[in-house]
């Protein structure tokens, strides 16, 4: 669903494919689910859903058997995206140089994933520093400088594969450097100017589980900044000092510190084509059905806000 106004941003709802991780993992069930269930046609891939486990004949089947399912449907794959899976590992920003070539070496692997599903994008989560690593202040510096050092060889890796951009994210501990505005920020100039651009995917549910009363606790505070470039919106409700990745139910708005209409408000001053990808985790034992309900009205929540937004 892509909105377009008179005049501000054009705006496509769509989602990450996480809600399908353990429960429907074949393309053909994911992409049917998208558009017949939830009337969507854009998606953000989960690499949860990929098995990594096995050869890369194997993962690149799985992208031939995405692309093909994305075809049959109409499903542009704007995006592949870190999961849970991924998010346990310190990645490239281990202390150890083997843990952080082989983080490296899986990073590339991905933007080679990404090309052959037909998506433009790779990003989530880059690195966290381990609690040792974060006690020592010249320590944790080498480690992001070596960070930045391999995002930048990444960003040349994505522009050879035909990639358009790659993204980092807004994260939820303080031990995952990007988790406040300034970091975030820092990040941007760092990487300014590399072989394609470093785009900040902005989860809004991240900043619930951050100190309170900072600006970076807010939600409202990262959507009025001025970004080098356009961010990916990640959508997901949680409540203060929790990192649920909740639906839009109404129990779960009233709870929660993501407020749609404050969002939407902030996102009509931004610029060009803007992507909302919904980023809903349901437990494991969740009931189907349930969760198949609850993305349909999470869906039709923001869809209701964004029709309601583009006739003010």
């Amino acid at each position: 669903m892509t909105t377009t106004p008179t005049d501000g941003p054009n705006l496509t709802l769509g989602i990450n494919t996480c809600f399908a991780v353990k429960r429907w993992p074949q393309p053909q069930d994911w992409a049917h689910i998208v558009v017949e269930e939830l009337g969507l046609s854009s998606v953000q891939l989960s690499l949860d859903l990929v098995p990594f486990g096995l050869s890369k004949d194997a993962i690149m089947r799985y992208a031939d058997r995405a692309r093909t399912a994305a075809e049959k449907f109409g499903i542009n794959i704007h995006s592949v995206f870190t999961g849970l899976a991924a998010y346990s590992s310190s990645l490239l920003l281990s202390e150890d140089p083997s843990d952080r070539a082989a983080a490296f070496e899986w990073y590339q692997e991905m933007i080679a994933f990404t090309a052959a599903v037909g998506a433009t994008g790779l990003g989530g989560h880059i690195g966290a520093l381990s609690v040792p690593a974060a006690a020592d202040p010249t320590l944790a510096k080498t480690l992001i400088a070596t960070e930045l050092d391999l995002m930048r060889e990444l960003a040349e890796t994505a522009a050879d594969a035909g990639l358009d951009h790659l993204q980092f994210e807004n994260l939820a501990v303080a031990r995952e450097y990007g988790h406040s505005i300034d970091e975030a920020h820092a990040i941007e100039t760092e990487l300014a100017g590399t072989a394609v651009p470093w785009r900040l995917c902005l989860d809004v549910g991240h900043p619930s589980s951050l100190t309170q009363g900072t600006p970076s606790s807010d939600p409202q505070a990262w959507l009025t900044e001025k970004w080098l470039n356009t961010p990916v919106v990640q959508l997901q409700q949680s409540p203060v000092g929790a990192d649920h990745h909740g639906p839009f139910t109404a129990a779960a708005n009233a709870a929660g510190t993501v407020d749609r209409d404050a969002v939407l408000a902030e996102l009509s001053g931004w610029d060009g084509d803007v992507h909302l990808f919904f980023e809903i985790i349901h437990s494991n034992e969740y009931p189907d059905s349930t969760v198949l309900a609850e993305l349909r009205e999470s869906v039709q929540f923001w869809r209701d806000g964004l029709d309601h937004s583009t006739t003010r």
